[in-house]
């Protein structure tokens, strides 16, 4: 069985090709702008997805680089990640 992420992968995914072939159906302009956006809307939203699969590690780092409390613990176990 495959996981929810899976699955909402494929949501996305089929979600986008919808909008676009609508897109691209549609000739009236304000129906074509809302389309549009939300196209770009839904990729965005795919494409921070994927940033957050792909560098999990160097996010945390970046989001905990600026606290100094976090600065100051030191691990005395080996380094996991």
């Amino acid at each position: 069985m495959a996981s929810i992420d899976s699955y909402l992968h494929l949501i996305g995914i089929e979600l986008l090709v919808i909008l676009a072939i609508v897109g691209y159906l549609i000739e009236a302009d304000l129906p074509k702008r809302v389309v549009s956006r939300l196209f770009l809307t839904v990729l965005g939203f795919m494409l921070a997805h994927f940033a957050t699969h792909a560098l999990p590690n160097k996010i945390a780092g970046f989001i905990y680089s600026s606290k100094h409390e976090y600065h100051s613990i030191k691990s005395a176990g080996p380094h996991r990640t």
